[in-house]
């Protein structure tokens, strides 16, 4: 009688089954099928999450302070510290939540505006302000709120001891330092007394307000008339006096400063007989002249051109907004800016402290550079038209990059149009793959050097050893499967976040 096979009787289905996760990848090891869906290890010592061409990242590492950064732009991103300390945007431009120390502040424009921390006390504190809705404040176990704008009571809000209003603008109650305000179809109509302080007004016909020791103030048919005596404290302080016809005459006098105004803006001019300070408006804003005191200086024909000269700054602008020359030179540093907005924009700084040089360079929207000591970073077709920063790229611009890459001494990254080729080299590794076709891991073990190649998904897999020869590798379905490196993370750490 035949002998019967062991492996009669099983399942076709089951032994496919068996084959098929035989052929799988490792949990945990590199998956590169951009720009579906890309898991590698990072040559900084974290570990990457895409898709979508990079529209989904989170890039997480497991030391130092940097924690995690997650994006699904323009939605939502989010950047945490290993501390607790996040920073999120919801939806870019529009919404952010930062919470820094114990403190949290969140806005959604237009929607809601909030903030809590642990007061001194120990007792929490927060407020939550909608433009038309609920609103809530509490510390500790006092709780206010108010349904804006039918009614609302808060207390120690902003800059005020407590805030009222009912049927806003019909009628708003303020207290701060003992002087109590009302209004009355707020801005119209309003009055304030106490804590030194008598004002009312009636807009635009008529106001006084006065604040003992600091201002007596009047305006009438505003903005045409004013009449103002400021800083009434004595004590040897010099006091203002203000005279507004406007927009015909103005004149302000403190001490051995003058101001007038003629026929605003198209005539000013300023000076200080103590100081030597003068400066000439005509008019206002596009054209000034001014000198000191000392070596300050400002020339102004806007907006072709502009230069502001301080002890430690010069400052040029050239056709503004879009030419700029920038010096400064600072106990701290020493910096060089020169921009023509948006098309290129550099900057040299040396730090004086540390003697470490930094620059950076954007040929809009070619490519830009950017150097800080031993690291470096550079992208080929650089949408962003601001200058340097992680927000504008992160949501909207850096998923159309063609080329990008970023090194120290402990690694180098490189990144191609959404991700279809990635090089990752560093902790003992140097990585590279073209999704889901080749890959290719390189390494040295126990004094040998390896190399190992992945093809056509992690299907066809081997390994060449210095010494040893070729070794066919298991599957690693859908590739390329290499593990994470052995070697522990660099100091390096990835700024660019790509």
């Amino acid at each position: 009688m035949p002998t019967r096979s062991p492996a009669r009787g099983v399942p076709p289905s089951l032994a496919a089954a068996a084959l098929a996760l035989a052929a799988c990848a490792a949990p945990g090891s590199d998956v590169h099928l951009a720009p579906l869906w890309t898991r590698i290890a990072t040559a900084d010592g974290g570990t990457l999450v895409e898709a979508a061409g990079g529209l989904y990242r989170q890039h997480r590492r497991d030391d130092g302070g940097f924690l995690e950064w997650r994006t699904l732009a323009p939605l939502y991103g989010i950047e945490r510290e290993r501390d607790g300390d996040y920073r999120a945007e919801h939806p870019f431009l529009l919404g952010r939540t930062r919470h820094v120390d114990g403190e949290t502040t969140s806005y959604l424009v237009p929607l809601y505006l909030g903030w809590g921390r642990t007061a001194a006390d120990g007792k929490p504190r927060s407020v939550f302000l909608t433009l038309l809705g609920p609103m809530r404040q509490r510390h500790g176990d006092d709780v206010h709120w108010g349904w804006f704008p039918f009614y609302g009571h808060f207390e120690n809000l902003l800059t005020f001891d407590s805030t009222t209003f009912a049927l806003w603008p019909l009628y708003v109650r303020a207290d701060r330092s003992g002087r109590v305000s009302h209004h009355v179809l707020w801005p119209f109509l309003g009055w304030t007394t106490g804590g030194g302080e008598t004002s009312w007004h009636v807009f635009p016909l008529y106001a006084r307000a006065r604040w003992e020791g600091r201002y007596d103030r009047s305006y009438a048919l505003w903005p045409f008339f004013h009449w103002q005596r400021n800083f009434l404290g004595g004590g040897g302080e010099e006091p203002q006096t203000v005279r507004w016809f406007w927009p015909f005459y103005g004149h302000i006098r403190r001490g051995t400063y003058d101001s007038w105004t003629f026929l605003w803006p198209f005539f000013g001019f300023s000076r200080d007989r103590e100081s030597g300070f003068w400066a000439l408006d005509c008019p206002f804003y596009l054209v000034r002249f001014q000198r000191g005191p000392e070596e300050i200086r400002r020339r102004r024909l806007w907006p072709f051109y502009s230069e502001l000269v301080t002890e430690d700054l010069r400052a040029r602008s050239f056709l503004w907004p879009l030419g700029h020359l920038r010096h400064e030179e600072r106990a701290e540093y020493e910096r060089d800016l020169a921009a023509f907005v948006p098309f290129w924009q550099s900057w040299d700084k040396l730090d004086k402290v540390t003697g470490e040089t930094s620059s950076y360079r954007k040929l809009w929207p070619l490519y830009s550079h950017e150097r800080q000591g031993e690291w470096r970073a550079g992208a080929l077709l650089e949408l962003d038209p601001f200058f340097r920063n992680t927000l504008v790229p992160r949501h909207l611009t850096s998923f159309f990059r063609l080329w990008e890459w970023e090194e120290e001494p402990a690694f180098r990254r490189e990144r191609a149009l959404l991700g279809l080729y990635r090089r990752e080299a560093g902790r003992g590794e140097d990585r590279r793959s073209v999704a889901g076709l080749w890959a290719s891991r390189r390494y040295a073990s126990e004094g040998r050097a390896v190399r190992e190649t992945s093809l056509l998904f992690g299907l066809l897999r081997w390994r060449v050893t210095a010494g040893e020869g070729f070794a066919m590798l298991r599957p690693a379905f859908p590739g390329p499967g290499w593990p994470p490196p052995a070697e522990p993370s660099p100091a390096g750490e990835s700024r660019t976040f790509f």
